[in-house]
């Protein structure tokens, strides 16, 4: 036994904790572009944490610290005591306090016994690397939900959806751009669609992945509804498929590989999308592709 340690430079136990842990961030999209020697670093910072239903993990107002994954269980996010989202196994949150020298902005709660694997502040600053910083600093602006009509500013127009315009807008706040989708409530009235936009609503605030166009926020006015999202800036993949004809069997691969784990992330969660079509799913610099429309109602 002692030679088998020495060979592998690690107790038997040790070695399938290390497994397990690995198991854990590989299957979290924030970790997988890591690279090996940093999710080795990573597997020896990480600690465990177990937290009883009920009871806070964070509080919102408070510095934060530590950055969480969710290893088994269930976390409620709230913000000013108002339900938000749940996050399930492999979800991450606390991100953005270890960015910004900022309060806590919302509060998470455990649903149920949680076990989490908690990263402390300075180690999580070590193991960042250019892409991930960069993928994390994307995903926190995308939370930002203080972002006002009122620090909005129109750079162009995209173009005109079935409900209403969409347009590029830049933020006062942070320069970051976003999409802007402006809907006419006086239509979704004609229409009685209000039940429909409503479902979307609820259902894209709880999605969370990087296959899926994220909705920020929602905001209305006395004759409009805005719906904030993520900018996509690429090429849709009908008109990839028009200027490429015939796809090889690596592209097939690739894009259907992409299209199932955006599905099966829809699916874990109980939600059913049934308008998949080239039209809907852009393609970012043949490297990514993204869900940019999601009617699910």
């Amino acid at each position: 036994m002692d030679a088998f340690v020495k060979a592998i430079g690690f107790p038997l136990l040790t070695l399938l904790s290390r497994g397990k842990i690995l198991e854990s961030i590989n299957k979290v999209p924030l970790f997988k572009q890591l690279s090996e020697i940093k999710k080795s670093l990573l597997i020896e910072t990480l600690k465990k944490q177990k937290v009883e239903t009920g009871k806070s993990i964070i509080t919102q107002g408070e510095d934060g610290t530590r950055f969480y994954i969710i290893k088994k269980g269930k976390v409620d996010i709230s913000i000013n005591k108002q339900y938000q989202r749940t996050l399930n196994k492999h979800e991450y949150f606390g991100d953005r306090a270890l960015f910004f020298d900022e309060k806590r902005s919302a509060t998470a709660t455990a649903n149920g016994s949680v076990t989490l694997y908690v990263l402390e502040k300075e180690s999580f600053q070590k193991i960042l690397d250019g892409n991930l910083k960069d993928y994390l600093l994307n995903h926190l602006f995308l939370q930002d939900n203080t972002v006002g009509l009122q620090n909005l500013n129109v750079v162009k127009k995209l173009g005109n959806g079935s409900y209403g315009q969409v347009f590029l807008v830049q933020s006062n706040k942070n320069n970051f751009t976003y999409a802007l989708k402006i809907i006419s409530k006086k239509q979704i009235d004609y229409e009685k669609m209000h039940p429909n936009f409503d479902m979307e609503r609820r259902i894209l605030l709880q999605v969370d992945h990087p296959f899926i166009v994220k909705l920020v926020k929602t905001m209305k006015e006395s004759k409009f509804i805005f719906f904030l999202m993520e900018y996509i800036k690429g090429q849709e993949l009908f008109d990839i498929i028009r200027e490429i004809g015939i796809l090889n069997k690596k592209q097939n691969i690739f894009y259907g590989a992409s299209i199932m784990i955006a599905l099966d992330y829809l699916h874990s969660r109980k939600f059913i999308y049934r308008d998949i079509k080239p039209e809907n799913i852009m393609v970012l610099d043949n490297v990514r592709i993204i869900y940019n429309y999601l009617g699910l109602y």
